[in-house]
Formats: C-alpha cells, sequence, structure tokens
C-alpha cells in the first residue's frame, strides 16, 4: 500500500515545542486541461502526540461516518437494495428471517406483497405471534400490515 499522507515536523526553536501535523498532496482539474498540485493540511501542527492522536481520531471518525452514510450507494444497481427472492416452499419463519434483512420499507412491503396470500397470512402469523413488534422490522410489518387484505401498506 502506497503513502499518500505526509507527516509534517516543525522543529522547535527559541524554547517552542516541535510540532506535528498530517498533510496529503493533492492535484486538482479545473475540467479545461489544467491541473494544479500541491499540499493540503489535514491536521494542523499539533503540540503533543495525545493532541495528535485525538485529532487523527477524528478524522477516523468522520470517516467511518462517511461509510455509514455511503452504504445505500453501493446496494444493487443505480444505488438502491436489492431484495432477495422469496422462496414460498420454505417456513413463514424462514421467509420472515429473509425479509427482517431488507432495511427499505417501500421493498420489503412489495417483497413481501407479491408472495401469494396464503403465504403472506403465514408469514404474517408468524411475525405477530413470535417477533417483538415493538422494534425492528417486526415493528415496521406490525404498522403497515392490513389482516384484512393480508398486504403491507
Amino acid at each position: 500500500m502506497k503513502k499518500t499522507l505526509t507527516l509534517e515536523i516543525e522543529k522547535g526553536i527559541e524554547g517552542r515545542a516541535s510540532r506535528v501535523g498530517v498533510s496529503k498532496e493533492i492535484t486538482i482539474a479545473d475540467g479545461k486541461g489544467s491541473n494544479v498540485s500541491g499540499s493540503v493540511s489535514l491536521i494542523p501542527g499539533c503540540d503533543s502526540y495525545q493532541q495528535l492522536a485525538k485529532e487523527v481520531a477524528a478524522i477516523q471518525g468522520e470517516l467511518d461516518t462517511l461509510l455509514e452514510e455511503s452504504k445505500g450507494l453501493f446496494k444493487g444497481q443505480g444505488g438502491t437494495e436489492e431484495a432477495p427472492e422469496v422462496d414460498e416452499s420454505k417456513s413463514g419463519e424462514e421467509i420472515w428471517d429473509l425479509l427482517a434483512k431488507i432495511e427499505d420499507p417501500k421493498l420489503l412491503s412489495a417483497r413481501f406483497n407479491s408472495m401469494s396470500y396464503e403465504k403472506r397470512i403465514e408469514v404474517a402469523d408468524h411475525v405477530l405471534a413470535h417477533c417483538n413488534v415493538f422494534t425492528g422490522p417486526a415493528s415496521m410489518f406490525s404498522m403497515r400490515y392490513n389482516s384484512e387484505e393480508g398486504l403491507l401498506e
């Protein structure tokens, strides 16, 4: 793995403590064939290891947040989640275990509603009798389930 960050060291002089920061070389293209290159400071000069560690941890936290936010962009085609195929020969519990992994409520509803009436009733019976309908996917299911039609709305 090629190292792309640089540790910037500013030696202490005349009683001033040494400072350490982190920079990154970047190149910016203007879209017209021109490029500008330079160094960008990611972490300004720090007076101590603890301060540097705190700054690095803050950047790691921001990167973790960006990763979490981007998960939906990489699910399936076009940035949307793909619902797994439902095998109606499986039990209501097995089908619910599969459906409960779908994060998008609209996709969950569409997949559930595409099953036969009999299988929808079997899955609904399992969810309403054996799952905690106060949290997670079972909660969404219980709020949207229309028992007269056997559909999720």
